[in-house]
């Protein structure tokens, strides 16, 4: 039984339809990506499905609950991390408190009076920055952070609330060869020890065609293939779309 089901989603801005009809489904503990040429409407759908814009047709399922129409705290909260195209970071704390606000959140430990937030969740802060990868930039300042650091720093947050599906846009952007590959290694760790189900958009092919179990494709709003790397490669539509042949 798929985690995530997504059924007929539409959205359009005016009179322009951005995202038309797609469905398409995500298993727990499979990597699937989602790419297309810029404006193909990755991102419209990706903020559908975690609330941040509601859709005009459709329905998104989540272990079998329509959520299409709750706001983004309350899909946070039932299993569902989100890293953003753009990094988006609290750029005056260091890396190690920005997780652990996450994980205050997270616990509903806001309102633990009498309690500095620096002394709450330092150790689960430093074992999600562990699997990150960035346990030396700890303490370093998030203003301070070159931009592939910032990513990496966004998928930790991302997996704060120990989610079980995750949506991550663009996760290698701005890294160079060596961290790209550590990214999507473990986003695939992470769907395979967690269940997690990983549903990602990346322009990196490479990336994609290494790292998904299965790929989806979109042009124009529509879903035009899906299959896994080696019959996505040799769709006409697709070379035609996105490859540029």
């Amino acid at each position: 039984m798929s985690l995530l089901s997504v059924r007929s989603l539409s959205k359009a801005f005016g009179g322009n339809k951005v995202v038309r009809g797609v469905s398409f489904d995500v298993s727990a503990g499979e990597v699937v990506a989602l790419i297309g040429p810029n404006g193909a409407g990755k991102t419209t759908c990706f903020n559908m499905l975690n609330g941040q814009l509601r859709p005009d047709q459709g329905q998104i399922l989540l272990d079998g609950t329509n959520i299409a129409a709750w706001s983004p705290d309350r899909i946070w909260r039932f299993g569902v991390g989100r890293g953003f195209q753009i990094a988006a970071t609290f750029g005056s704390m260091t890396v190690r408190d920005n997780v652990r606000t996450a994980l205050i959140s997270h616990h509903r430990a806001v309102w633990r009076f009498f309690r500095p937030a620096s002394d709450q969740f330092t150790q689960q802060a430093d074992a999600l920055l562990d699997r990150a990868g960035m346990t030396h930039l700890a303490s370093q300042g998030c203003g301070t952070l070159a931009y592939g650091d910032l990513k990496r720093l966004e998928l930790a947050l991302a997996i704060s609330n120990r989610p079980r599906l995750l949506l991550v846009d663009e996760p290698t952007a701005g890294m160079t060869p060596p961290d790209r590959r550590a990214v999507m290694d473990l986003l695939l760790t992470l769907a395979r020890q967690s269940a997690c189900a990983v549903l990602f958009t990346e322009h990196d092919t490479d990336a994609v065609f290494r790292t998904a179990d299965r790929i989806l494709v979109m042009d124009a709003g529509v879903l035009i293939a899906e299959g896994d790397a080696a019959a996505i490669r040799t769709n006409s539509r697709v070379r035609a779309a996105y490859l540029g042949e």
